[in-house]
């Protein structure tokens, strides 16, 4: 994944922003220099170039985040708290801990990539559908593995919810399947919300 996104960023991004350049440059010539069908032309190029760049540089988050690339594992799950907190219209309070010093985690890069996809879907649940004032990670090595606990205080998952999220629960179960991490959602308890807890054995 990582190699592919380093393909797109070094090859078709490039190409499109040496097109986009060569574009704009036409189209900021005087206006006698061109006719205005040629101008609308190159307007509409400029358009389509820049919303392809936006499509490549979302391919090449989704094959290998750059938080996780930049900063490892742990810092880019926080960093993605923040982020889902930010996009919903009622940004949430949010909190992260990990007790524990667990840089050296012996996880290949599929491992860490699955498990940071896995996390990232139960936030845009959370940011989606959950309308929740606080969320929670948890992050804690054990004995048995590596726990991620995912805590919210919204409404929780009624089955409406569940057909809305069937697709995304549906991915992160497979996600976990293919690491051989066990995957489960519980109530709160004694408040409203959900948890997803996520461990996988280390």
């Amino acid at each position: 994944a990582s190699g592919a996104a380093a393909d797109l960023h070094d090859q078709t991004l490039s190409d499109l922003r040496e097109l986009a350049r060569l574009a704009r440059r036409l189209f900021e010539k005087p206006e006698d220099a061109m006719t205005q069908e040629v101008r609308n032309g190159l307007a509409k190029l400029i358009f389509g170039l820049e919303t392809a760049m936006d499509e490549v540089r979302r391919a090449m988050e989704n094959l290998s985040p750059s938080a996780l690339d930049t900063l490892g594992l742990i810092p880019a799950i926080e960093s993605c708290l923040a982020r889902a907190s930010q996009s919903c219209e009622r940004p949430f309070l949010t909190r992260f801990a990990c007790p524990a010093k667990i840089d050296d985690l012996e996880l290949t890069e599929t491992e860490q990539l699955l498990v940071y996809r896995i996390v990232q879907e139960a936030l845009n649940n959370i940011s989606k559908h959950a309308s929740a004032r606080f969320v929670e990670i948890v992050i804690i090595r054990d004995s048995d593995g590596l726990l991620i606990r995912v805590s919210d205080d919204g409404r929780g998952m009624t089955v409406s919810d569940d057909l809305r999220r069937a697709r995304g629960i549906d991915n992160m179960r497979y996600r976990a399947r293919l690491i051989g991490a066990e995957l489960t959602w519980l109530r709160a308890t004694g408040r409203r919300g959900t948890v997803v807890e996520l461990r996988l054995p280390i």
